[in-house]
């Protein structure tokens, strides 16, 4: 009744990266209160499993179930994808992954939209899809992309929380807007800047991480392609 049935023009496949966009029907925005934007990004941890069926039903099972336990199971099981970055905004979230199994990104994205759905319709009594039916996908063919991508994903909440003057090579007062970006808590940004945190969302970033000698480094990538870089976001964007 919750599932959307998703088409893809091309076929995903394992090993290769790709940028995954999820709108709300209608652009409803459903994730602009934290209950919902913290049970979708539980979800990330869930959903990311061959294990997740188990996971979810443990928790559904009795009132004693306990996240932490519904964790656990899934983490019994294999990955689905390696979700590198990611960012939840009020109407839609981006995700940036590495396919690690045969329709890995396209079972992940399903599980993990139905089982929002599914609450979400609960919690309000209404029927119906929550997402538009196809996820959006795109291949990222090169390192280029895939940094460029990265810095896309985190600066995106930016938008409702500042201003939209990112995307057009506007941005001033850097201090005052990565700050916003580190309070706001549905992005993988902090695993990327901030020290001695770690996102347990996040796996395989090292292919990005690797590229800088610290996370400071990626901090000044950041403000440098924030401020100079935005001739690229026409080749990113896929909303």
């Amino acid at each position: 009744m919750y599932t959307n049935t998703v088409i893809r023009k091309e076929k995903l496949v394992p090993n290769e990266y790709y940028h995954i966009y999820c709108r709300t029907v209608l652009k409803i925005p459903e994730f602009s209160g934290n209950e919902n934007a913290n049970k979708l990004a539980q979800n990330f941890l869930l959903a990311n499993s061959t294990n997740s069926s188990q996971a979810f039903d443990y928790l559904r099972a009795n009132q004693y179930s306990t996240l932490e336990r519904a964790i656990e199971i899934a983490k019994e099981g294999e990955k689905l994808v390696d979700i590198l970055c990611y960012s939840i905004k009020p109407n839609h979230y981006h995700l940036l992954i590495k396919e690690l199994k045969e329709n890995g990104a396209t079972d992940f994205t399903r599980r993990c939209n139905t089982s929002i759905a599914k609450y979400i319709n609960t919690k309000t009594e209404r029927k119906g899809p929550l997402f538009e039916s196809n996820f959006k996908s795109k291949h990222i063919d090169s390192n280029e992309y895939l940094l460029h991508l990265s810095v896309y994903v985190h600066l995106n909440p930016l938008d409702f929380l500042s201003g939209k003057e990112w995307r057009t090579n506007q941005l001033t007062d850097w201090h005052t807007n990565k700050n916003k970006l580190l309070d706001y808590q549905w992005s993988s940004l902090k695993h990327f800047i901030k020290e001695d945190f770690s996102d347990p969302r996040i796996s395989g970033e090292e292919i990005i991480s690797s590229q800088f000698n610290n996370k400071n480094e990626y901090e000044v990538f950041l403000k440098e392609w924030s401020e100079y870089s935005f001739n690229k976001i026409n080749d990113i964007v896929i909303e």
